[in-house]
């Protein structure tokens, strides 16, 4: 629950940011629950959206009223960006990142390697954000300089090099985009130890922050995807940037700061 502000006496922004974090990780438990309920009830609806491979099941939008519900109930006045609903209005300079359901594809072919992200930016920088896994279990929540998971304090790999370092792709939805990105990661192969890629940007950037890989390349990524991942990395000791490829391309970039600063010039050429 968030803390009272006194009239006339300003908040102040790091223990506004924990109280966002706390709230953040609060509601991406409320939406793993949700997911799991929708699981249990066995009644799971499948559809589609942008095209055949485009994902939306009944659990992302349970797991999205249950995080939005919280959120509002928190916080009024905040604006949210959610990935099924859209834009909702806020005039408090604090907006709501929300993927109820980051790996879609992968749940709905009964793998574990999904997530719910909840992302908090303030005044147009990230501060906050909570990433749960519903299938493990496992969770990390960051915010007001402080970052906590369910085993500890996340920290990143103390890799500084990319040939010791194991590195996830997120590919873009465009073919002409996969194709084009596929043809780096035989440079890539050349370079780092190996490369991974799950299918979920949010469980991506959780295995950064854990120290369980040294970097993330999310091409073609929405906001709402990777916010809450964001802010876990850059808590937990790494770094992360949004560049723009010499081809048009835009991709996360997040690791160890050594490795996202060699993958940063990597990527731009391609």
């Amino acid at each position: 629950m968030t803390r009272p502000v006194h009239p006339g006496r300003p908040e102040d922004p790091a223990s506004l940011d924990q109280d966002l974090r706390d709230l953040a990780l609060a509601a991406a438990h409320a939406g793993s629950h949700a997911i799991l309920r929708e699981l249990r009830g066995g009644e799971l609806r499948i559809d589609t959206k942008a095209h055949a491979a485009d994902f939306v099941t009944t659990a992302d939008k349970a797991a999205e009223n249950a995080i939005l519900r919280l959120v509002s109930a928190a916080r009024p006045r905040d604006a949210v960006l959610a990935e099924e609903s859209g834009v909702h209005d806020g005039d408090s300079g604090v907006r709501w990142l929300v993927d109820p359901l980051d790996g879609t594809m992968n749940f709905v072919h009964r793998r574990r390697d999904y997530a719910v992200s909840v992302g908090v930016e303030r005044d147009g920088r990230i501060v906050a954000g909570a990433v749960v896994r519903p299938a493990d279990g496992d969770w990390a929540a960051a915010g007001g300089a402080e970052v906590f998971g369910r085993d500890g304090t996340p920290r990143v790999s103390s890799a500084v090099d990319l040939s010791d370092s194991l590195v996830g792709i997120g590919l873009p939805s465009v073919l002409d985009h996969r194709t084009r990105v596929h043809t780096f990661l035989g440079e890539l192969m050349q370079q780092a130890r190996d490369y991974r890629r799950t299918g979920s940007s949010a469980c991506e950037l959780l295995s950064v922050a854990l120290g369980a890989q040294e970097g993330y390349l999310g091409f073609g990524v929405n906001i709402w995807d990777v916010a809450a991942g964001i802010a876990l990395v850059d808590a937990a000791g790494g770094s992360s940037e949004f560049v723009t490829t010499s081809s048009g391309l835009e991709v996360l970039v997040a690791g160890t700061p050594e490795v996202t600063k060699t993958l940063v010039g990597m990527v731009k050429v391609i």
